[in-house]
């Protein structure tokens, strides 16, 4: 089942790529977007005037003749495109600052070189479609959102901690055909200490749909600094942690940051967003005994999970946070509720931050004041516990 859903998911990924190239051209923010644009052009009118040329004499019709010479100029000028991203290519280092790319494979990782601030193209035209056509979207939400994110895309672009930081979009096509979910990667920030011998907590983040985006890492940088929690977000397909393997990879996350860092142990929290809190909720279940709290963003929250006995074993009189839009149109609101009373029925101590007006873009579109909510449930967890 996952194999068919990742061959969708890679098709999808596709058709984004092709229609969205002419966007690129006309407005990318770098050069190597424009030409990432100029790639998807090229094979968007290969494959188009390909198929109008081969299908012409199903339908009794001659093979007309501007269209094979269409697809035959589309196809040789890849021969230069291909030539031009070879010499563009750079190398990909993995973090001498303060934010970190780890692949934790034993072996040497293919992982050396890249474009960087492609993704970061794509990451802006997906939030801009989404936002802007998605119905389900509220206006001022969308209008928020895509502010936020040019922000983020800005600094990523302007700090050099990110500026040849190895990516894991390279290549994801490729590896979900394959049926390779867990790359054994994940990203990590450590906020500067405020002494020599301060001993930060630590918060594993799970991404939701899609890639495990950079920027993501820093719109989490605030709450980190503010918590002062060291940082391990770890990739894992197109975020589908229900898959076999998800809760395997949380774990090797969470055990990584432990021995790079040493963290309080009472202040280290598991936390995710959209199909992020899949992960969450099954990771807490299987091993309660790695966190001290549990953090859901617009999750999804697994009924059949979260109404386990391992879950309600696992967390009762312990501290859990939701944080969900009312107007969420992604992430039903009645399921994130239902689960919550499950949980209330556990005797797990369950803190909600719902939004009237946000809907599955909140944590973007408000992140001052959701990184205020969760900063501020951390610390009276912490007390609490103590």
């Amino acid at each position: 089942m996952f194999r068919v859903k990742a061959v969708f998911v890679v098709a999808v990924m596709f058709l984004f790529v092709v229609a969205a190239a002419p966007v690129l051209v006309l407005f990318a923010r770098s050069r190597r977007g424009r030409i990432e644009g100029t790639f998807g052009v090229a094979l968007g009118t290969f494959l188009v005037s390909g198929l109008v040329w081969l299908c012409a004499p199903l339908v009794g019709a001659e093979r007309p003749f501007v269209a094979g010479v269409v697809a035959l100029t589309a196809a040789v000028a890849f021969v230069p495109l291909g030539a031009l991203a070879s010499a563009l290519m750079r190398p990909c280092d993995y973090g001498e600052g303060p934010v970190g790319s780890h692949f934790l494979r034993a072996e040497p990782t293919p992982e050396s070189v890249g474009w960087a601030d492609v993704e970061d193209e794509y990451a802006w035209i997906l939030v801009r479609l989404v936002t802007h056509f998605d119905p389900r979207v509220p206006t001022a939400e969308g209008r928020a959102a895509r502010a936020r994110v040019n922000e983020l895309l800005a600094a990523i672009a302007e700090r050099p901690e990110y500026r040849n930081i190895a990516r894991i979009s390279d290549g994801q096509s490729y590896r979900l055909l394959s049926g390779e979910l867990d790359l054994e990667h994940c990203y990590s920030y450590r906020p500067e200490p405020r002494s020599p011998d301060e001993r930060l907590g630590l918060l594993v983040f799970l991404h939701g749909h899609g890639s495990n985006y950079l920027f993501f890492v820093h719109a989490l940088r605030p709450l980190c600094d503010r918590m002062r929690v060291a940082l391990v977000a770890p990739s894992f397909g197109y975020g589908n942690w229900e898959a076999p393997g998800g809760t395997e990879a949380v774990e090797r996350a969470a055990r990584f940051g432990v021995s790079a860092i040493d963290p309080d142990p009472g202040r280290v929290f598991l936390g995710g967003i959209s199909q992020g809190g899949a992960g969450v909720s099954r990771a807490a279940a299987a091993h309660p005994e790695l966190f001290a709290g549990l953090i859901f963003i617009s999750p999804t929250m697994e009924a059949s999970v979260i109404g386990s006995e391992a879950f309600a074993e696992g967390w009762r009189g312990r501290p859990v946070l939701v944080v969900q839009g009312e107007r969420d149109r992604n992430v039903r609101p009645e399921s994130v509720t239902a689960a919550c009373e499950l949980m209330e029925a556990a005797g797990v101590s369950v803190a909600q931050h719902r939004d009237p007006d946000g809907g599955h873009f909140l944590f973007l579109a408000k992140l001052d004041e959701v990184t205020e909510v969760i900063a501020a449930w951390a610390r009276g967890a912490i007390n609490g516990a103590r």
